[in-house]
């Protein structure tokens, strides 16, 4: 049962790996990850090396915080390779639908001219199409050996994770099989992609003012208020060290401050929340954008490095700047 599983969710991540157009071996690929997930692991437990002195039990604490690295370094990993794979898909999904209704007009015509549907196809091709010009190639040579067109053709559709695609094949597949006039239903397979693709840019084009504040809020706005909320802790901080608290110990209650308790969070301490809280809203904005422009959470994903990097650098650009207004603050 369980090497079943495995057998399956081999096979599935193979075929994912053809989606995406990546020419590598699973067992390279799996040998690749987990050597750069101990690496990464090792790099991640150095970020605890404050917590491991301080640790009564230095071997347990060890085992404890290098497998608490490990884990997030392995979801680093699975993350990172499925941002890889999705990106690749992506981007052949966009290369096939940006010139699959231009294609299709031109097998129309070419059916209305009287030829065949495999030649038909074959003769609409042009270098212009890139990557659907190749894969016709290929379906017209399997045609030639003796292989069935609609077996080819729901083959082709396979390879791409395009719903737009797969539609448009099994309408023209189910053509076939019903003998019908195939010239008027390709021309209307392909006004419909025309169609579909103008509708999505309007519709992009709507909800523009929504992306812009979400932008705004996440890779501006967030860091420096974070950076003022900084900057303030760093001040207090300062006040507070200033205080003799024995000199003013005999006031008694009457004093409205209180100074037990210890400091409630030292500026690192909130430093590494920021981050980790950047890191957080760089990915939320860049997801809700892109199922707000593109209808789906995956063509986020090559967001998210580009909205992390500059918020970051907003922040400590507007750290900097702050410093340089409170410097003459004096305590």
């Amino acid at each position: 049962m369980e090497s079943g599983l495995i057998i399956k969710a081999r096979k599935k991540f193979e075929n994912e790996l053809i989606k995406s157009d990546i020419k590598i071996d699973v067992n390279k690929l799996l040998i690749q990850s987990s050597i750069g997930t101990f690496v990464l692991s090792i790099i991640i437990l150095l970020f605890f090396r404050t917590q491991l002195k301080l640790a009564a039990n230095f071997t347990s604490s060890l085992i404890s915080f290098y497998m608490l690295s490990l884990l997030i370094a392995l979801a680093i990993a699975i993350f990172f390779i499925y941002s890889w794979i999705t990106l690749k898909k992506i981007k052949r999904k966009k290369e096939i639908e940006n010139v699959l209704a231009d294609y299709l007009q031109l097998v129309a015509t070419n059916l209305n001219a009287g030829m065949p549907i495999d030649q038909a196809m074959w003769y609409a091709v042009r270098e212009r199409f890139g990557i659907l010009a190749n894969e016709v190639e290929v379906i017209a040579r399997k045609v030639t050996s003796g292989y069935d067109l609609e077996q080819a053709l729901m083959e082709f559709t396979d390879k791409y994770d395009s719903d737009l695609l797969k539609k448009s094949m099994v309408l023209l597949v189910e053509g076939l099989k019903s003998g019908g006039e195939l010239a008027g239903l390709v021309s209307k397979i392909s006004w419909n992609i025309k169609e579909t693709q103008v509708l999505e840019r309007e519709i992009s084009a709507e909800v523009t003012t929504y992306v812009i504040f979400i932008t705004l809020a996440a890779i501006i706005i967030a860091p420096f208020l974070y950076a003022l909320s900084h900057r303030i802790i760093i001040l207090m901080s300062e006040i507070l060290a200033s205080i003799n608290v024995e000199s003013i110990a005999g006031l008694g209650n009457n004093l409205p401050l209180s100074f037990s308790g210890g400091e409630a969070i030292s500026p690192s301490d909130f430093k590494t929340f920021v981050f980790i809280n950047l890191g957080i809203s760089a990915v939320l904005a860049a997801m809700i954008i892109s199922t707000i422009k593109k209808g789906n959470i995956k063509s986020g994903l090559k967001s998210i490095p580009i909205f992390l990097a500059v918020s970051i650098i907003i922040f400590l650009i507007a750290s900097i700047i702050l410093t340089a207004v409170f410097k003459n603050i004096t305590v």
